[in-house]
């Protein structure tokens, strides 16, 4: 848990205080829960669900909170490595012409590309799991990428996070379909809003018919007409 704790912060920028003022502890009481020193209380992880806006079973959820315990074709360093080249590369063709995209946009691009690849070749790039958020479909490993990743960076524009590359990805795991396939989805979002591709996966079966904290099947995609894929 204490991993998910620290994703969930900075995912939304919070600083240790910030987040310890809004769950009604100290500073030194939330290093201590973050270090895995000292375990939450149900008071704690009601107030904490409530401020990310995520059941309680999935904060509770094993597979979520410690990456050591996923399944191993999850957290293979081989699939781990496509999923950061995917990232990439959707920073790489999707950005707008100053070389930055927000990070909301890129976490749907990144969706739609693991979905379009399985409905067309029966396999996703990553094969990592997406749950459906208040935030939309993400992956709980995006949020480790974007926040260690040498080749990343990250900078505030007022409310939203711009993300850029500080040098552009050379040797790629991707096949060249798959690659084709990126290219193609942020080609076709890239003058596009945030809002309108949020409001695209969320008109999607497989957004439609999961519940809040449920991991989406990449199965549902294929539920989709093929003009709605993305």
């Amino acid at each position: 848990m204490k991993n998910l704790i620290i994703k969930l912060r900075k995912a939304n920028r919070l600083s240790q205080s910030e987040l310890a003022n809004q769950i009604g502890i100290s500073r030194p009481t939330l290093v201590s829960l973050e270090k895995g020193e000292r375990d939450m209380t149900i008071s704690e992880l009601r107030k904490l669900s409530k401020i990310f806006d995520i059941p309680m079973e999935i904060i509770l959820d094993e597979k979520l909170s410690d990456g050591s315990k996923a399944n191993a074709q999850n957290f293979t360093k081989q699939s781990f490595q496509r999923f950061r080249d995917l990232i990439l590369q959707c920073i790489k063709y999707g950005s707008d012409t100053d070389g930055k995209i927000t990070k909301t946009k890129l976490a749907k691009l990144v969706y739609l590309c693991d979905f379009a690849c399985y409905y067309k070749f029966l396999k996703p790039i990553s094969g990592f799991e997406y749950r459906r958020l208040s935030q939309g479909p993400v992956a709980i490993q995006f949020f480790d990428i974007i926040d260690t990743d040498e080749s990343i960076c990250v900078e505030n524009r007022g409310r939203a996070m711009m993300i850029s590359l500080s040098e552009q990805p050379s040797k790629l795991e991707l096949t060249k379909d798959e690659e084709a396939m990126v290219k193609t989805i942020c080609k076709k979002w890239k003058g596009a809003g945030t809002q309108e591709i949020v409001d695209f996966t969320h008109s999607q079966i497989p957004w439609r018919i999961c519940r809040d904290g449920e991991v989406i099947p990449y199965a549902l995609i294929n539920n989709e007409a093929p003009k709605n894929v993305y």
